[in-house]
This record gives C-alpha cells, structure tokens and sequence, in this order.
C-alpha cells in the first residue's frame, strides 16, 4: 500500500488485509473453552486466610469485609475479560496459552551472569518462586496488551483506509504499516517468553494437522 500506485492492487491489498484483520481466523480452533473460575486461586485463599489468623479480633470482621470486595471484584474482572475474550479471538488465544501455564511451586532457574547472581546472592534478592510467577504472568499481560492494542489501532486504521476513495488512489497505506509493525514487535516480544520445547510442540501439532 506504501508503495503501490495501481489502484486495483491496493484494492486487494485492501481486501486481504480484511480478511486477516476483520475476519475469524479460528485460532482457537480444537481448544476447549476455559469457563469463568468461581473463586481465586487456592494460594490468594491461602495468602488471606492466614492473614486473617494474624489479626486481632476487632479487625478480623473488617478483614474478611476487604477480601468478600476483592473476590467480587475479581470476579467482575474474570467476566469482563470473557465477554471481550468472545469479541477477540486474538485475545482469547493469548488467554488460553497463559491460563494453561505450569509453573514448579519448588523451584525455578535464575538467570544473568556470574556477577549479577553473586550480587544476589551476597545481597539476600533473590526472589521467591511466589514472586517470580507474579513477575512471569505480570509480564506476559503486559505484552498481550501491547499486541492487542496494536491490533485494535491497526483495525481501525484498516477501517478508515477502506472508507477512503479507492478509485481516487487516495489510500496512504503508510501509518496501517507502522501500526502493523508495531503490532508485531510487541507480539514478537511475546512469543519470545514461550520455551523452546513449548514451540517445537506447536510445529508438530501443526504439521499433523496440514
């Protein structure tokens, strides 16, 4: 579209880029739907639970008060997320892989060179297995929303670019680059965090597939 002066090109161009970006892609084909969780995780239970055996009597009643309004809002969220999760099958894809993460509760690999795990070590920072899985997750949403909002801009620039007068030669295809580009970078970023094994397995399911 950059680039492209014939008019006819940039209107197949148009309409490929419709049917990736506006049209269903069953990425979440043969997976099965992940239901709305009733309650927390057993360690946020855990976690409140003996944090309420610490307080005093009088606070105990204000204590289980805080954590009834952080469950409803947790839940509040979880169907939020769903009901976007329907409109978005990128987002539900994203969704699926990291909901169906393991994690080792014993241990985990600490990475960096020499120097910076002695300095660690010697400084008593080494994180806590609770810690670094809050991290892990953390990061792997914050990229999940970069890709997402890339694609939304990207659509909507897509959107736009269709509303314009193609017989005119009046798309300018350069920002739906950008925003694509952008979009990839951070999806990239993502796809960075998936293990090795994780990718090779993925190549194997779709190569039976074909």
């Amino acid at each position: 579209l950059v680039s492209e002066e014939n008019v006819d090109a940039k209107k197949d161009m148009l309409n490929e880029l419709e049917s990736i970006l506006l049209m269903p892609q069953g990425y979440n084909r043969g997976t099965t739907p992940i239901e709305v969780p009733q309650r927390p995780a057993k360690s946020y239970l855990d976690a409140y639970a003996e944090y309420r055996n610490g307080v005093s009597l009088l606070e105990k009643p204000g204590a289980v008060l805080v954590q009834n309004g952080e469950i409803d809002a947790w839940k509040r969220l979880k169907r939020q997320e769903k009901a976007r999760e329907d409109v978005d099958e990128v987002r539900a894809a994203l969704n699926y892989y990291t909901s169906n993460l393991n994690f080792n509760p014993d241990r985990f690999v600490l990475t960096g060179t020499r120097e910076e795990k002695s300095k660690l070590i010697r400084e008593d920072k080494v994180p806590d297995v609770k810690g670094v899985i809050a991290s892990d997750m953390g990061l792997r949403y914050l990229l999940r929303n970069d890709v997402l909002t890339g694609l939304d801009d990207a659509r909507a620039e897509l959107r736009y670019q269709m509303k314009q007068n193609v017989a005119a030669a009046a798309v300018d295809g350069k920002d739906l680059l950008d925003l694509l580009l952008a979009a990839q970078k951070a999806l990239n970023k993502w796809f960075d965090l998936i293990g090795e094994e994780d990718v090779r397995a993925a190549f194997e399911i779709v190569s039976r597939e074909k």
